[in-house]
């Protein structure tokens, strides 16, 4: 197995190991008929991934882990979207948990969860960690005198 059909099963392994726990909360909290299903779902969509990311399309390079730098600009948006997304479902959950008279600390966990996250990405892929330990981009076609 050549290292790109490796990297075109990341996705659907990780669909099956979600979906695979999702499975088993469900079956906890609803039974194991139930589960099963869910199961079902899960590993049809994994199949669904791992067809998508054999093509030759945009959204195939993106699922199957073959893309170049446009692709990777795609999935970043793609991630800007999904945050976008969230945090507008997560305020929303508050609301709607504050006007039934619920408790809304899970939504304020997950928001300060998120929060966390996107700091902590900021100082990892951020320039001045780079300046500081001393590996700052430089371009490739910066040659010694040549």
């Amino acid at each position: 197995m050549t290292l790109s059909k490796r990297r075109r099963l990341r996705t659907p392994a990780v669909a099956v190991l979600a979906g695979t726990t999702f499975a088993v909360a469900v079956g906890i909290s609803q039974g194991w008929w139930t589960a099963l299903a869910s199961e079902a779902i899960a590993l049809a969509w994994a199949a669904s991934l791992y067809r998508i990311g054999g093509k030759d399309s945009d959204i195939g390079a993106a699922v199957g882990a073959q893309g170049d730098e446009r692709q990777e600009l795609v999935k970043l948006r793609a991630a800007r979207l999904c945050l976008a997304v969230v945090l507008v479902a997560i305020v929303g959950g508050c609301l709607i948990a504050a006007a039934t008279k619920n408790p809304i600390w899970p939504f304020q966990a997950i928001a300060i969860l998120i929060g966390i996250a996107y700091f902590y990405g900021l100082w990892l892929y951020g320039t001045d960690r780079e300046e500081a330990d001393g590996t700052a981009y430089e371009p490739e076609d910066h040659r010694d005198g040549f």
